[in-house]
């Protein structure tokens, strides 16, 4: 159809985090998507017909780029079912079974597949691009050893809130074993600009840290129905430029290359997803039982990011691990809620009243207060489970009635379980098993010989009855025509 489109009709309007407990609703304009895929279409590494993997989901703006910038040159886009999102180990084989060339994936992801690569010993050869974006990136030595061992594989470091989609790029050169730890985002994409000031507002110099600022013409229209959000958040500049506060902290180096310095709110990243502490804070303030709290951002040894609640509860008021998971869960989606719970006597506080949250303390990796008492294992497939669980979760002991996400566990570190599992079992199960059986009890008695046999005889009798079906539908449409 002939339709009048210009730069400024909108694309599309993303959601994020919103410390009102109101999501706000990124409104991107056409011109600004334009103008990334444009720049992808100019610096473009692979030939035409390279295979693409659509890996992110629809609610993530780098499902924009997927779709777009491979449809948008002409190559192929290849889906995939939504269990090898949690698989690394079988993601890792989809790609080198179907020759994939491109993957856009964030950090974790990313160190999911390399640790996958290391343990079942492969290696992608067909991949010569990978592009990580959502969160900062960090260079491993998983992540390092797996593009050594590829060989002919390039690494990209793309950066940019939901307001504005990338707006800067880092390729990383050199041998894998000397690429810095934490890499710098990159320089400006053209037709973007990245403004440094300082708390007064004012430009910093080279080498001096400041907010990240973006202008040009990457910028979304504002926050859906948020006019005062909109004017908080996307501001002018000097000489009446119109700039996104990003939130986030920066420097520049000399070359015009952005190192990226962290957050200067209590904005974080997990699972790519941004998140606003406030958020989940006055949701979880609202249960009777929480007299004090405060929810912090923790990092394992692997680099993946999760969040812990220190929480002080109200004399006379009790309230277990899953009972605030389970409150949580009415008005918060997966990602925000906490997996560790801390119960203290008291927050600690700075001379100024406030609390200091540097100083809240570590996990210790004990077994959380749990509804359930503590069970220990009984059979010998009791006790691997739960020595699986241990490792995986860091804590001292697990009991058999324990959830394994009431434990902390996330679908993360669940698909960490299935492959140590499976490894352990010496056969293959899908991972699906893990929500429907969530306790040691329930998973080692679905996993024992005598049940397996019965789950393959389900499934002989679901797949005689899928054809059977299918016959039906078949010899029904063959009659109707």
């Amino acid at each position: 159809p002939h339709q009048k489109v210009g730069p400024e009709n909108l694309a599309y309007i993303i959601y994020t985090s919103g410390s009102t407990g109101q999501p706000k609703g990124v409104a991107m304009p056409q011109g600004a998507l334009v103008n990334l895929l444009r720049w992808h279409f100019e610096n473009a590494g692979l030939a035409p017909q390279a295979r693409t993997l659509q890996f992110a989901s629809l609610s993530f703006d780098v499902s924009f780029q997927e779709i777009f910038t491979a449809l948008g040159s002409g190559s192929e886009l290849v889906l995939i079912h939504e269990e090898l999102r949690w698989n690394a180990a079988k993601l890792l084989c989809f790609i080198a079974q179907h020759q994939i060339e491109r993957i856009f994936v964030p950090f974790v992801t990313l160190q999911q597949l390399a640790e996958a690569a290391a343990n079942d010993d492969v290696v992608p050869a067909s991949l010569r691009e990978v592009i990580t974006a959502g969160e900062q990136l960090k260079i491993t030595p998983a992540i390092a050893e797996f593009f050594t061992r590829m060989g002919g594989c390039t690494l990209h470091n793309h950066y940019g809130p939901s307001e504005t989609h990338v707006v800067t790029a880092h390729t990383l050169l050199g041998p894998p074993a000397q690429w810095p730890a934490l890499p710098p985002i990159g320089k400006p994409l053209p037709n973007t600009e990245i403004v440094l000031l300082d708390v007064g507002g004012q430009p910093i110099a080279d080498g001096e840290a400041g907010e990240i600022h973006i202008g040009g013409d990457c910028l979304a229209r504002g926050y859906l129905g948020r006019p005062d959000l909109t004017n908080e958040r996307f501001i002018r500049g000097f000489g009446g430029k119109r700039l996104y506060r990003t939130g986030d902290l920066g420097r520049r180096f000399t070359d015009g290359a952005i190192e990226f310095l962290g957050r200067a709110d209590d904005q974080v990243k997990v699972r790519g997803y941004r998140i606003e502490l406030g958020e989940i804070e006055g949701a979880l303030a609202r249960h009777p039982a929480v007299k004090e709290l405060a929810v912090a951002a923790r990092e394992d040894d692997a680099g993946t990011t999760t969040l812990a609640a220190y929480i002080v509860r109200r004399p006379g008021l009790d309230a277990s691990v899953s009972e605030l998971r389970e409150f949580l869960a009415k008005s918060l989606p997966d990602y925000m809620i906490p997996s560790a719970y801390v119960f203290l006597d008291s927050l600690p506080l700075t001379a100024s009243g406030k609390i200091d949250r540097k100083s809240l303390p570590a996990l210790e990796g004990r077994r959380p207060e749990l509804r359930t008492a503590f069970i220990a294992a009984r059979s010998e497939m009791e006790r691997d489970v739960a020595a699986v669980w241990r490792r995986v979760l860091g804590l001292d002991r697990v009991g058999v009635e324990d959830n394994f996400f009431d434990l902390g566990g996330t679908s993360l570190l669940l698909a960490r379980v299935h492959t140590e599992i499976q490894k352990l079992l010496g056969r293959e199960f899908p991972i699906t098993d893990l929500f429907g059986f969530p306790t040691v009890q329930a998973l080692a008695a679905h996993l024992s010989p005598a049940v397996a046999g019965r789950a393959l005889d389900r499934d002989a009798y679901r797949k005689r009855a899928r054809r059977q079906r299918e016959a039906t539908r078949l010899a029904r449409a063959w009659r109707i025509g």
